[in-house]
C-alpha cells in the first residue's frame, strides 16, 4: 500500500513538474520579441540631440561648387544614410561651411588596394545635425543621405593617395547628371519590340557589337538581376544603381558578380578565409542587410550583418555606443589569423531575438565564389 501512495505521488509531482515547463516556455514564447529594425535605421546611439535641419538643397545636373569632401572606404549611392561624426578642433571652418551649406562629399576609392582615389563621389545632404558645446565648438554629429553623383571638376593626372583626405578639405566638384538611355537595340532598322533572346542576337547581329554588350548597357535587365538577388535577402524592391566612370566595365563586373553571388562565402580580407556564408545574411536595419554606422572617433564603417560567422572574440563586451540597441557588441577577430572582421552582437535581455548576430566590416572581408575570388574579376 505504501509503495502504490508513494508511486501515485511520483507520477503526480512528474505531471506536475511538466506542467510547469510547458506553462514556463509558454510564458517565454510569449515575452519573446523580436529587434525593432528601424532603431538600428534612427543610429539612436548617435544621443538624442540631434534636430531636423530646415530648407532642402536643391541641385542639377552640371552645377559646380566648392563642398567639403572626405575619403570613404566604399562606394556609396544616392539614398543611402551616412551618419558623421566631425570633433577634430582643426575642421572648426570645416565644420562652419557644412552648417551653412548643408553638404558635404565622400570620395570613392580607386584601384584594387584602395589606396588612392577616385575622383568621383557622392554629395550628402544634412537632414538632421547637433552642435557640440561651448567645450567643442568644432565638434558637429550629424546624419546625411547622399543625393547625387560627382566628379571632381579637376581630376587628377596622376594617383592622389587616399590618406590626403583621411580629413575634411574643400574641393571644387560637379555634380554628374543621371544617365537611363533608351532600350540599346533601339535604333533605325532595329525592332525595339524584339525582346526574345534569341531575337535579341539576330539584331545584335547587324550591329558592331555582340549581345552580351547589350545586355549590360540595358537598364531594365540589370535592374531585374540586381532585384532578383536582393529579393532573395529578403529586401523588397531595390533600385539599380547607377554606375559612373568606367561604364561598360562597371556593369559587366556587376553582371558577373551578382549572377555567381548566389553561392559565395564572405572571406578574410587579410588571409582568405572563410568567415560567413551569403545565406547567412539578414537585415537588422530597415535599410537593408547593409548599412553604415560611425564610431565614438568618427570612422564610418559599412556593416553586413549576418546570423552566424566563424569569428573569435577579441575582448570584452560593451554596451556603450551599440549601433543596436539592446545588444553588447564584441570584436570579431578571423579565427585563421586573428584579424579583426567585425562584430558580434549578443542581446542583453534573453526575451530579444535574435540573441546573437554578427556585423561584419565590408572593408575587411570579401566575397568568394567556391575557389574562386570575386574581387579579381
Amino acid at each position: 500500500m505504501d509503495l502504490d501512495e508513494n508511486s501515485l505521488d511520483s507520477e503526480s509531482l512528474q505531471r506536475v513538474s511538466a506542467s510547469e515547463e510547458v506553462d514556463d516556455e509558454q510564458t517565454t514564447s510569449e515575452d519573446e520579441q523580436d529587434f525593432d529594425i528601424s532603431l538600428a535605421a534612427s543610429h539612436s546611439y548617435m544621443g538624442g540631440g540631434l534636430s531636423s535641419v530646415r530648407g532642402r538643397v536643391v541641385l542639377e545636373a552640371g552645377w559646380e561648387g566648392r563642398v567639403p569632401v572626405v575619403a570613404h572606404h566604399g562606394a556609396v549611392f544616392p539614398g543611402e544614410t551616412v551618419p558623421m561624426l566631425v570633433s577634430n578642433a582643426h575642421d572648426a571652418a570645416i565644420v562652419q561651411k557644412i552648417k551653412d551649406d548643408k553638404l558635404f562629399g565622400l570620395l570613392c576609392p580607386d584601384g584594387d588596394n584602395g589606396a588612392a582615389v577616385s575622383g568621383y563621389g557622392a554629395l550628402c545632404e544634412v537632414y538632421e545635425a547637433a552642435l557640440g558645446g561651448a567645450a567643442e565648438p568644432a565638434a558637429l554629429s550629424f546624419k546625411a543621405r547622399a543625393t547625387h553623383r560627382f566628379r571632381f571638376c579637376h581630376m587628377p593626372k596622376s594617383s592622389v593617395p587616399i590618406h590626403l583626405y583621411a580629413r575634411l578639405r574643400l574641393a571644387d566638384v560637379r555634380v554628374l547628371p543621371d544617365v537611363c538611355g533608351p532600350p540599346p537595340l533601339r535604333a533605325p532598322g532595329l525592332d525595339s519590340l524584339r525582346s526574345r533572346r534569341g531575337l535579341r542576337y539576330v539584331d545584335a547581329a547587324l550591329t558592331a557589337w555582340p549581345a552580351f554588350v547589350y545586355d549590360m548597357f540595358d537598364y531594365e535587365r540589370m535592374r531585374n538581376i540586381i532585384k532578383a538577388y536582393f529579393d532573395t535577402l529578403m529586401l523588397g524592391e531595390a533600385a539599380a544603381p547607377r554606375a559612373q566612370g568606367e561604364r561598360g566595365q562597371r556593369r559587366h563586373f556587376v553582371c558577373e558578380q551578382f549572377s555567381r553571388a548566389q553561392k559565395c562565402a564572405l572571406c578574410c580580407g587579410s588571409c582568405g578565409g572563410e568567415v560567413a556564408q551569403r545565406e547567412h545574411v539578414f537585415p537588422m536595419s530597415s535599410h537593408g542587410v547593409h548599412s553604415n554606422y560611425t564610431n565614438p572617433g568618427g570612422y564610418v564603417h559599412g556593416v553586413v550583418t549576418v546570423t552566424r560567422a566563424r569569428a573569435a572574440p577579441g575582448g570584452p563586451p560593451s554596451a556603450d555606443y551599440s549601433w543596436f540597441p539592446g545588444y553588447s557588441w564584441t570584436v570579431a577577430l578571423c579565427r585563421d589569423c586573428r584579424a579583426h572582421v567585425g562584430w558580434r552582437f549578443d542581446a542583453i535581455k534573453r526575451s530579444l531575438r535574435p540573441q546573437q548576430f554578427y556585423g561584419l566590416c565590408r572593408n575587411y572581408v570579401q566575397p568568394r565564389h567556391h575557389d574562386q575570388d570575386l574581387a579579381d574579376y
